[in-house]
């Protein structure tokens, strides 16, 4: 009778250990995060795709494996289907009716022009962007998505487990973590994805879709 109880015991206590780890992994993985997005407006017609991603990352922005202090970012992203050489774009943009002039720099990476708005974002606002005698309405389909945020998250552990804890020790993960929009026409995808990456002086990403939650593409 007591072999039966200790097993029954033993029994509860390995399945507690391996459901903590699951919630363990994920926990590392939210205190880890260097960069998230969690609203995510956009727009495109036949001369440009215009992004607007807000959430947090580092204060100190750097990919190091480390992960520090966090502020909100909104950084607002035009993309321009006809190449040009232009250090700086200028444009408005209005958010509930209230209209501001920015100046978007050239981002020699991926050619897109880009400028942190630094404003919170809820994905209820009105948001037009005109540029170059045009107006856009940017639609927060980040609402739409069908896995939000924290079950992409959640995905992104299942599937990267191995590569997000093979530098863990004790309570530190030795590793940052980055969730990110794809956006569809800069990345020349057909539907929009999460981006989840683990940098622990390597890269391992998996590509998630935010309709089903399938998996484009992963690191072995």
């Amino acid at each position: 009778m007591k072999r039966k109880i200790f097993l029954g015991c033993l029994l509860v206590s390995v399945c507690l250990l391996f459901f903590g780890c699951g919630v363990n992994t994920l926990k590392l993985v939210k205190d880890n995060l260097s960069e998230i997005t969690k609203v995510y407006y956009y727009s495109e017609d036949k001369d440009m795709s215009v992004s607007i991603s807000y959430g947090q990352r580092e204060e100190n922005y750097m990919t190091d494996g480390k992960s520090t202090d966090k502020v909100d970012f909104c950084l607002l992203c035009l993309n321009l289907k006809a190449s040009s050489r232009d250090e700086i774009k200028c444009a408005k943009l209005s958010v509930d009716g209230v209209e501001s002039d920015l100046e978007l720099l050239l981002n020699p990476k991926n050619g897109a022009y880009m400028l942190d708005i630094e404003r919170k974002l809820s994905g209820e606002e009105q948001i037009v962007f005109s540029f170059d005698g045009k107006a856009m309405e940017l639609k927060p389909i980040s609402n739409n998505f069908k896995v939000d945020y924290n079950k992409a998250l959640e995905i992104a552990c299942e599937k990267l487990e191995d590569k997000i804890l093979k530098n863990k020790s004790f309570n530190d993960l030795n590793a940052e973590c980055y969730l990110r929009v794809l956006n569809k026409d800069i990345n020349d995808l057909s539907e929009t994805y999460w981006c989840f990456t683990v940098f622990d002086g390597e890269d391992y990403s998996v590509i998630i879709s935010t309709e089903d939650g399938s998996i484009l593409a992963k690191t072995e």
